[in-house]
């Protein structure tokens, strides 16, 4: 059921901060870290292009998103991780095993979704005082 009171930006900036508080659990397991991080990615990434008006796929890839975004001119802020590691952890270690190779480190993983976080919500705050 859709809430008319929330656009579907400000829906999905609710739902990705949702994953980014699961990051905050004491003894996550790494794949369910790096889930729910790819997840909450996702979601502010599509939560920008929702403000934007630009129509997104039902994808986990954000490099795809990360495209979209910069063919609209909006470019993500650098951050300890590459947005396509994250792509990962919702596609091959959701069903597969992490690899020791693959563990990011939880700092570099919080430090990337605030990051993105910080530099959406900005984005979609400086959006929707220009209209």
């Amino acid at each position: 059921m859709k809430n008319p009171s929330y656009t579907p930006a400000q829906i999905l900036l609710i739902k990705a901060a949702e994953d980014e508080r699961t990051l905050t659990l004491e003894n996550l397991p790494e794949a369910v870290l790096g889930f729910h991080a790819q997840q909450a990615v996702e979601k502010l990434m599509k939560a920008l292009l929702s403000e934007l008006g630009i129509p997104f796929e039902l994808t986990h890839d954000l490099a795809r998103l990360q495209k979209l975004l910069n063919a609209a001119g909006e470019f993500m802020p650098l951050t300890p991780m590459q947005l396509g590691d994250l792509t990962d952890f919702s596609v091959f270690y959701r069903y597969d095993l992490l690899f020791q190779f693959a563990v990011p480190e939880k700092e570099d993983v919080l430090a990337t979704v605030r990051l993105i976080r910080e530099h959406v919500v900005a984005r979609i705050a400086a959006l929707s005082t220009a209209t």
